[in-house]
This record gives structure tokens, sequence and C-alpha cells, in this order.
């Protein structure tokens, strides 16, 4: 059978799940003091087991290239080599049935509360990040906003829900708490490689010496701001540490003039000169 009726069979198969989920005013008010929160269940047992079988069914297809959305983040793109960080972006592009998910509802939801907006206001895309056990890399410090255009100004969070646990031993997020309410600091690509699509940046020591680790049920979910000061440790466990993100924004607003992030040009450099216009076959 082809990956394409095992996808298409899959993805008939996703399971009703009504699971909802609301916040408090301690929960609003926390995540403004630290620009993060964890929540211990935001889906069903029986749609986190079929978001793991096509997760996995995804994952699998290693045909797919950086131009498909399906790249490591720790290696140069489309480099041979084991999977270290392998991401999909957008999965929900090609699997629609991902935005009747009852996290993918419950993510827009709570975004809404914590942003101050209608959910109907909210524009969202995914992204799906897999830690192979025993051999995932650490994600260094980073903020999500310095992968974004810097002609815009941005209201926005970050809605991620691990399908296995996500402990410190399998690489859980760190926070560092407050330093949403910072500008971007200056960000480099991992080994100063262009050709490398993860970013970091060097926090001062005494602010890492605050970091919070933010351990999740597989299910459970975490919140934070776009601008939060965080990273994930490498996997160490014995299990796989599969996750899937969604990017909440309220519509970005163009800034009078621009704000100088180099990195980004030399990743839009890269892109256009190095990246394959073609998916491979």
């Amino acid at each position: 059978m082809s990956v394409t009726m095992d996808l298409e069979e899959v993805l008939a198969k996703r399971p009703p799940a009504e699971f909802d989920v609301s916040l408090t005013d301690e929960d609003v008010a926390l995540f403004h003091e630290r620009g993060f929160i964890t929540l211990p269940r935001v889906s069903t047992d029986e749609e986190l087991e079929w978001l793991r079988g096509l997760y996995d069914l995804l994952f699998g297809e290693v045909f797919l290239n950086t131009r498909s959305g399906r790249f490591d983040l720790v290696r140069p793109y489309d480099s041979a080599g084991e999977d270290l960080l392998p991401q999909i972006i957008t999965p929900e592009t090609r699997c629609p049935q991902l935005k009747e998910t009852a996290f993918y509802r419950n993510g827009r939801k709570l975004a809404s509360q914590l942003l101050g907006v209608e959910a109907g206001g909210l524009q969202g895309w995914g992204h799906m990040i897999r830690k192979p056990a025993r051999v995932g890399e650490a994600l260094p410090w980073h903020q999500d906003e310095a992968y974004w255009d810097p002609e815009f100004d941005y209201r926005a969070l970050g809605s991620w829900m691990p399908l296995d646990e996500a402990s410190i031993a399998s690489g859980c997020m760190s926070f560092i708490p407050g330093s949403h309410r910072s500008e971007i600091l200056p960000h480099r690509h991992v080994g100063d490689d262009p050709m490398v699509h993860a970013l970091f940046t060097e926090p001062p020591q005494a602010a890492i010496d605050t970091a919070i680790a933010a351990p999740v049920p597989a299910g459970g979910a975490v919140l934070h701001h776009c601008r939060i000061l965080h990273s994930s440790g490498p996997n160490v466990s014995d299990h796989v540490r599969r996750a899937w993100a969604n990017e909440w924004q309220f519509p970005p607003v163009r800034r009078e003039a621009p704000v100088e992030r180099p990195w980004r040009e030399e990743s839009r450099r890269v892109w256009a000169e190095k990246i394959p216009s073609k998916t491979k076959a």
C-alpha cells in the first residue's frame, strides 16, 4: 500500500474529541507575569493515539525535503545523516483534519483568552518537532519572534503539546520567566552556519540562572509568549519525544521602520540561493 493511501486511511479515522479547557484569572495573570503557563491536559487519549500514528507516518516520509517543509533543525538543509531534531512545517496544509482536533480548538480558545482578542481574529499555523530517543539534540536559547519578518509587530504565542511525556530526560522546554517583556536579542545560526535553520542567542548567565524547566505529560500543553527566551534539552531517555505546536497570531501590524535582524537576512539569502526549488521525487 502506498504512503498516500496510508495517510488517507489514517486521516479518515480521526476520532471525535470533545474536550474543553478554560483558563482561570490566575492562569492569565501568571502568563502575563512569567510569559508561559503549563496545563495538565488539552486533548483526549483517543486523539493522542490517532495523532501519534499520523505523526509517525508523516515523519516516515524521508523523501520530503526542505522546500516541502521537512528538515532537520540542527543540521544543514537537506544534508545526509541521522535525524537529530527533524521538523515539519504547517502539517495542517496537507492534513486539514488537524484543524478539527481538540488540541487545535483549545489552542485557539486559550490563545484568545491570553492575548485578549476574539478567537476568530487569530491566525494559526503549526509545526511538529521530533526528538529521537537517546540522540535527540538540544535546542539552545532563542525567541520565536526572532525567526519572523522584522517589518511587523506581533501579538502572538505558541501552544505546544507533547504526544509523549516531555520530561527533563526527554528534552522538555525551559523558560526564563519575565523575558517576554524584553526586546528581541541578537541571534545567530547554530554553528554559525546559515544553512542550519535553528537560531540561538546568549542570555546573561544571571538570567539563565532563573530558568524554569516545564515538564509536561502527554496530552498536556505549554502556552508561551512569542518573545520569551526558551530552550529544550537533549533527549537522553529511551523513548521518542514527539510534539505538535501551533503559533497563534493576531494579524501583525507593519512597523514604521523595520528593525535590523541580520540573521534573518542570512536565512532569506540562503533560501533563495541554495535551497532547490523543486521537491525530490
